[in-house]
């Protein structure tokens, strides 16, 4: 798939502080690239630069073979011309007008016969399940309604690219689970390209077919959402994607030293550095209360004993936090309930821990 949205080495700054830094992605036609990561990192200014409402300080921005900002040639494109729609987390509905006219507003403007706009903004309301509610006023409606219509308003005037800043942050955390599918869902059957901007993991990992994590205004990977959690390139990344054990370690030999605490009686990779960080996630240890004896490793297995710390219900499973050494933590997962203070055997598989590059 060929380039349709190409964001190249973009910089900005404020007075003093630089915002984003050398920042670089490609998305293809129909997808939707994920901007996430923790508040102030960037994502909103990167996707302002994006809609036309901020100039890049350097760097270049293309959108179908067109050159929308290249501050080196004194190129940016207003947003007015680019042809783009947004959805912001406020609904920014205009109060004084029902559904439909909200969503036909945009087709008013652009000149469009009374019969056309009709004819597209029941199919714009359909998409988002609001046909029914066309003559209701904002004011009757429920968040999750109120967003959906916004969504329609955006989609109405069949965008070249559309953008969402943060669209679900002010509904409750049930609707936001139902509209983040129905979002899914109509961005893939609609074949829209899309730019999404969010703090929540699954959120994205939900709408998004490429993730872009930001951290303090550096890019820190581009990937599948699969990719992104089970690959990670960087100790942020590991970190700030789901449930992660992170340690330092160094070979010692052919053997691994885990914070400088416990050692592995396994071969580390003869291809990874003498020292660095490694992850393990939360669901690939396995922690059970110890019968008696310590559990006996089998083929790849790992075997640890501890004590638990603390525990955390999950709903069908409990999260564990097991003592090891003088201050090692293992984060892991059993079926049942396991008391403070108990012996626990620790086990995980040597395929499962990952070298972090950075």
């Amino acid at each position: 798939m060929g380039s349709y949205l190409q964001i190249s080495q973009v910089a900005k700054a404020f007075s003093t502080q630089t915002v984003l830094k050398d920042i670089s992605i490609d998305l293809g036609q129909g997808e939707c690239l994920v901007l996430l990561g923790p508040s102030g990192c960037g994502k909103t200014t990167l996707l302002n630069i994006i809609s036309g409402g901020l100039h890049a300080d350097r760097g270049e921005l293309i959108c179908d073979g067109a050159v929308l900002d290249a501050p080196a040639r004194a190129i940016h494109v207003p947003m007015r011309k680019r042809g783009f729609a947004m959805v912001f987390q406020e609904f920014s509905l205009w109060p004084h007008m029902t559904v439909a006219e909200n969503v036909a507003f945009g087709l008013s403007l652009r000149g469009m016969s009374r019969f056309e706009r009709e004819e597209k903004t029941s199919a714009a309301l359909a998409q988002v399940h609001m046909e029914a509610l066309a003559n209701r006023w904002p004011s009757e409606l429920s968040g999750g309604q109120q967003q959906r219509v916004a969504i329609a308003r955006a989609l109405v005037v069949r965008p070249r690219l559309l953008l969402l800043d943060e669209p679900l942050s002010a509904l409750d955390a049930r609707m936001r689970e139902t509209l983040k599918e129905e979002i899914a869902t109509l961005l893939k059957e609609a074949g829209i390209t899309a730019v999404y901007v969010t703090h929540d993991q699954t959120e994205a990992f939900t709408v998004g077919d490429r993730i872009a994590v930001m951290n303090q205004g550096r890019l820190e990977q581009v990937g599948a959402p699969e990719e992104i959690y089970r690959e990670p390139q960087t100790r942020f990344v590991a970190g700030f994607i789901g449930a992660s054990n992170l340690f330092s370690y160094t070979r010692e030999g052919g053997h691994w030293q885990l914070d400088g605490q416990v050692r592995l009686e396994r071969e580390a990779p003869r291809a990874w550095p003498h020292r660095g960080h490694l992850l393990l996630r939360r669901e690939a240890v396995s922690i059970r209360m110890q019968n008696g004896r310590p559990r006996i490793a089998q083929g790849n297995e790992v075997c640890l004993t501890g004590t638990c710390l603390r525990e955390r219900f999950l709903g069908d499973r409990h999260e564990i936090f097991a003592h090891i050494g003088k201050d090692l933590i293992f984060r892991g997962i059993s079926p049942a309930r396991i008391p403070k203070g108990a012996a626990v055997d620790i086990a995980f598989s040597i395929d499962d821990v990952r070298l972090l590059t950075e």
